[in-house]
């Protein structure tokens, strides 16, 4: 058994320790305090703004601004690069009703009495254009009505009228087709119309009062091509009703995901434009016409942003909705936490149009179409919550809470406990 007056000079000696222990610990975490080696989720307020003033930390040249009314303002003024500008933009008519090169034809040929294609009054092809493509038989049929007021199928001097469906015809790469009797045509460049006139002229010293009427089947010439994020990808063939680009996509069945998260790219020739799927379907200045030849992908790109900091997570967070606000956003994260974060240093940071950052008054990146711009709202001022509630979020933009800087201060002292806490410990026991 241990003697009284020995345990209390163990327990006398072992506060003592630990008060000397204590001692060094405590001015070397003071010491330790004032730097950076402690560990933190990053910089402070002070930090930051330091760090953007400074040119060998700032090698990016990031600006600083202050979210106010005024900047609400200049955002809002800003607009992505409009589809309308490509509306003027074409190397070629956009009647959408000219014949090119990979288009096939159908040629019908209405001929009195004995005709080129009539056989002696029996009809040479007479097929229906389907039947026609598909193979089908011969038949005779009556088209006075169309060829005379009597509709009795016969001219006004007795003779009856042959309709002739010729076999639908490719035009070649040269813009020309061959029709029996006419010979080879150059019918590229042409209304159907003025292909029809083209093969009339040419039968007409060889066919009694020859009527022909000329239609596309297909037309590689007068299409655009869908593809990407839509449920049938592929050629859309336009008409002379001239399509706007939201028809052409909804001939292609659509997307399958929001529109606010689907970026159309339209390449006219060697122009390109981006923008969002709901722009030209809430602005019809925007849901411009298709002209032969354009290129449509739409791309799936949902957007988000990301959340750093003396925050509860690190995390990337979905939208999720056709619009969210700034205020949104912390409302979403959970805002900056009490006993960690600083209310007065939420920074916001984007890359931004040179010609918003031009109208703010700060330089702009040289060679690059953007500039990457930090933006600081104080949520210690009220009125700066209504200003959040208009400040609108953007794809991939960064939300960034900064340390307080009393929390190196309460990092320093749960480490001091950490450590000293079982010297005070054992030096109760051994004192017990």
């Amino acid at each position: 058994m241990i003697p009284q007056h020995s345990r209390l000079r163990a327990g006398t000696a072992t506060y003592r320790m630990a008060a000397q222990v204590s001692g060094v610990l405590a001015s070397g975490l003071i010491f330790l305090s004032g730097c950076s080696s402690l560990p933190s989720s990053g910089p402070t307020e002070s930090q930051f703004l330091s760090a953007q003033k400074d040119p060998q930390k700032n090698k990016l040249g990031f600006g600083l601004v202050q979210i106010s009314s005024d900047l609400l303002t200049i955002l809002a003024s800003d607009s992505p690069a409009p589809l309308s500008s490509l509306d003027k933009i074409t190397d070629r008519p956009t009647s959408n009703d000219m014949i090119g090169p990979g288009d096939t034809i159908q040629i019908s040929i209405y001929e009195i009495g004995n005709g080129l294609f009539g056989g002696g009054g029996s009809n040479a092809s007479g097929t229906s254009m389907a039947a026609a493509m598909a193979g089908g038989s011969t038949t005779t049929q009556n088209t006075g009505s169309i060829l005379s007021s009597g509709g009795t199928g016969q001219d006004p001097q007795g003779a009856k009228a042959m309709l002739s469906n010729l076999p639908p015809l490719k035009v070649s790469a040269e813009g020309t087709v061959t029709v029996p009797y006419a010979g080879t045509l150059h019918v590229a460049g042409q209304t159907v119309d003025q292909a029809a006139a083209t093969v009339r002229q040419a039968l007409a010293r060889k066919s009694q009062a020859p009527q022909v009427v000329v239609h596309v089947v297909e037309s590689v010439t007068n299409s655009a091509i869908v593809y990407g994020n839509v449920t049938r990808p592929g050629r859309v063939f336009l008409t002379p009703a001239r399509e706007r680009l939201m028809d052409v996509i909804a001939l292609a069945q659509g997307s399958p995901h929001p529109p606010e998260d689907s970026i159309i790219q339209l390449t006219r020739g060697n122009h390109v434009a981006r923008v969002a799927m709901s722009v030209p379907e809430n602005d019809p200045s925007q849901n411009i016409e298709i002209h032969p030849g354009d290129r449509i992908e739409v791309i799936y790109k949902p957007r988000t942003f990301t959340v750093f900091g003396a925050t509860g997570k690190v995390s990337e967070v979905p939208f999720a909705v056709p619009e969210l606000s700034l205020s949104e956003a912390l409302a979403r994260t959970g805002g900056p936490l009490d006993q960690q974060s600083d209310p007065n240093g939420i920074f916001l940071l984007r890359y931004e149009d040179n010609d918003v950052v031009r109208r703010l008054g700060l330089p702009v990146a040289e060679g690059k179409p953007v500039t990457p711009i930090v933006y600081q709202i104080d949520m210690m001022n009220p009125g700066n919550y209504f200003l959040g509630q208009h400040f609108a979020m953007r794809d991939k933009d960064m939300l960034y809470y900064s340390n307080a800087k009393a929390n190196n201060f309460y990092k320093l002292f749960g480490l001091i406990s950490t450590i000293i806490q079982p010297g005070i410990t054992a030096g109760y026991m051994v004192a017990r």
